[in-house]
């Protein structure tokens, strides 16, 4: 197949439907930051995993700082308050790992319903 006609056939498949919803910009920018600082954590991780360099702590740092300006920015937009966001994650893990964390409760998916 050439260039061409991929371009042609993969277009038919692509959402002519571009619209943020009921989201607002500043929580779309925030979404699609975290996407992409976290690519850049990742990134360093991998730099250490599989090429044998030493992890990069200070990057590591860096990233983690711009993935919470990129949590802030979304909790500013949505006017959420971080404490209380906070307490629902601890208040959920608390519900599927009461004791600690184990392997076989997180093969054991529970959602609170």
């Amino acid at each position: 197949m050439d260039l061409k006609t991929y371009q042609d056939l993969s277009a038919r498949t692509e959402s002519p439907n571009f619209d943020v919803g009921n989201l607002n910009i500043s929580t779309l920018h925030g979404i699609v930051g975290i996407s992409t600082e976290a690519g850049e954590l990742l990134d360093a991780a991998k730099k250490a995993m599989f090429y044998g360099r030493d992890a990069d702590k200070e990057n590591i740092r860096e990233e983690i700082g711009d993935l919470m300006w990129y949590i802030m920015c979304i909790i500013r937009s949505e006017e959420w308050d971080l404490e209380d966001i906070m307490q629902e994650n601890i208040d959920k893990l608390k519900w599927r790992y009461p004791e600690q964390f184990t392997t076989k409760h997180s093969e054991i998916r529970l959602d609170k319903s």
